[in-house]
């Protein structure tokens, strides 16, 4: 298997069937891990369908991070947890009651502190135009590049990330790519993994900043 790792990430609002049915197809595709992402679950609602989808995922022995609600990975003796820059900047206690914490930044100053307070891995964008942000142009490849250089955890890359740009992605330093909304709204999720893998090249040579004009 590549070291170059592809995360899928739930989002209810673009998920175009039953979060259960997508989720089951998404653990039997060619992903390394889940990110259970539902921050507008009540913290219950929550824990219930993390329970589920724990169930799931250790069916196809396939690694869930959950997101947001550290209670629920306690309560679910699961030992990752994703969690937004502010939210780890609030709670920074957090990182001691989870084994593996990913930390979502959007500077190369969030990168840094992230890391100081004991992210595992970061996760970085939006790299390229995406329609969970709409409106709003990419931060490239060359923030994705500085953000790779200054730590020395796991970077992944997310936002609009599709077979004909992953390859860049991973020049540019990633550890591996996140998808949210393709994956979501994909009519055939397994063969855009699968095709996100045939694409993906494995002798990729080493990103090379743009001269200045």
């Amino acid at each position: 298997m590549s070291t170059f790792k592809l995360l899928a990430i739930t989002d209810r609002d673009s998920c175009q069937e039953d979060l259960e049915r997508r989720i089951l197809r998404l653990a039997a595709s060619d992903i390394d891990a889940l990110i259970l992402r539902a921050k507008d679950l009540p913290p219950q609602a929550y824990l219930t369908l993390a329970e589920q989808t724990l169930d799931l995922c250790r069916q196809q022995q396939l690694p869930l991070i959950l997101h947001s609600f550290a209670d629920a990975c306690q309560q679910l003796n699961n030992y990752a947890l994703h969690l937004s820059y502010p939210q780890l900047v609030q709670q920074p206690q957090v990182r001691l009651q989870i084994q593996l914490l990913g930390v979502s930044v959007h500077s190369l100053a969030e990168a840094r502190q992230a890391a100081a307070l004991g992210a595992d891995y970061l996760i970085a964008g939006h790299i390229f135009p995406t329609t969970c942000k709409r409106g709003l142009p990419g931060r490239g490849l060359e923030f994705l590049h500085a953000v790779c250089s200054a730590v020395t955890i796991p970077v992944y890359a997310i936002g609009g990330i599709t077979p004909a740009n992953i390859g860049r992605v991973q020049k540019a330093g990633a550890s591996g790519a996140c998808l949210m909304s393709s994956l979501m709204a994909s009519t055939d999720p397994a063969k855009l993994v699968q095709l996100l893998r045939q694409t993906l090249n494995h002798n990729a040579i080493p990103y090379k900043k743009p001269a200045s004009k």
